[in-house]
């Protein structure tokens, strides 16, 4: 009886714990994508397309940890910017948890 009855509660618990774990990996791996692609589209002469791509590498070697990604890059003046959104995976299908990440540097340039 007492089994019966504490059942629900852990189910619900180990979800909790299971659903938390996947957003955190999911801001993870979106900030480590927004992070390569903003290395990249940094460099001297690169282009957002650039960043766009080493982002989009990024995800597709770590696996499907974000559904409907969005990467973009952009440079404005002496700084970039790259933006990484998606959804987390989730434990129950109804439940869906946003995920964005941002990495942004100088971008180099020769001063001779």
């Amino acid at each position: 009886m007492e089994f019966a009855i504490l059942t629900g509660p852990i189910l619900v618990l180990t979800f909790m714990i299971v659903q938390a774990s996947l957003v955190w990996y999911a801001h993870s791996v979106a900030l480590g994508a927004a992070t390569q692609g903003a290395n990249s589209a940094r460099l001297y002469g690169s282009s957002p397309a650039v960043g766009n791509a080493e982002a989009n590498r990024f995800l597709d070697q770590i696996g499907p940890a974000l559904t409907d990604v969005n990467v973009t890059t952009r440079i404005a003046g002496n700084r970039v910017e790259v933006v990484v959104t998606g959804r987390a995976q989730s434990v129950l299908p109804w439940l869906t948890f946003r995920v964005r990440q941002t990495a942004s540097g100088p971008v180099e340039r020769w001063i001779p």
